[in-house]
């Protein structure tokens, strides 16, 4: 396979992932209560993200069928790119419901935990890294990455555990707002997981070799 055609692939792949990137700053800015953020734009990127990674699938799989004439490699990085795809149009989706509870909390006035829009922010700049790293191979930004994701994790239970502390608590109202603050914070930490694994998919096409631990978590 010629190099051209694999990077003509990883354009279209980096597109896709542009989009994503697009919607996560977007509903990191809902989560601050940026007024000038409407969900139909969330929503209405969801739709392309979701036909242009259908679009990018079928290219991988027609490319596959003459797996006699590619290298290692090129199996690796067809694969991976299937694989990638499908975790960014996954992690587009987890943003879309974070951007109707973010949504939802802007319409009636409810601040938004200071966590969320933090883990957020930092979910933003793994993906930007982890496009990073697939277009240049930097294998070093990985580790970053993956650094990183820990301080999401790290959020998401600070959070959690002060939220969950209060429930039993409060009246009911207070309560369902707990729990949808709740929900929107586990999907910031699949984000999270999302990204890290697509910088390990790129560390796997470079090497060959799977990372399966990530770094010990960051508090900072």
């Amino acid at each position: 396979m010629s190099a051209e055609t694999i990077t003509l692939l990883k354009e279209d792949v980096l597109t896709l992932g542009r989009m994503v990137d697009s919607t996560v700053g977007k509903v990191t800015n809902l989560l601050k209560h940026d007024d000038s953020i409407r969900l139909e734009e969330v929503e209405n990127q969801e739709k392309r993200i979701n036909d242009w990674s259908q679009e990018i699938e079928e290219k991988c799989l027609e490319l596959l069928i003459e797996k006699d004439k590619l290298s290692a490699k090129d199996i690796r990085t067809l694969v991976s790119c299937t694989i990638i795809v499908a975790k960014l149009e996954r992690l587009g989706d987890h943003a879309n419901r974070v951007g109707r509870i973010a949504c939802w909390a802007r319409e009636e006035e409810i601040d938004v935990p200071e966590e969320l829009p933090q883990m957020s922010a930092v979910v933003h700049r793994m993906l930007q890294d982890a496009l990073l790293t697939f277009v240049t191979n930097d294998l070093d930004k990985v580790m970053e990455v993956l650094q990183k994701d820990s301080q999401v994790n790290y959020l998401h239970d600070v959070m959690s555990k002060r939220l969950l502390s209060k429930l039993g608590e409060q009246e009911q109202a207070s309560a369902h707002m707990g729990a949808q603050f709740l929900f929107c914070a586990r999907f910031i930490e699949r984000m999270g997981d999302l990204c890290a694994s697509v910088a390990k998919r790129v560390h796997f096409i470079n090497t060959g070799k799977r990372l399966s631990k990530s770094p010990v978590p960051d508090k900072g």
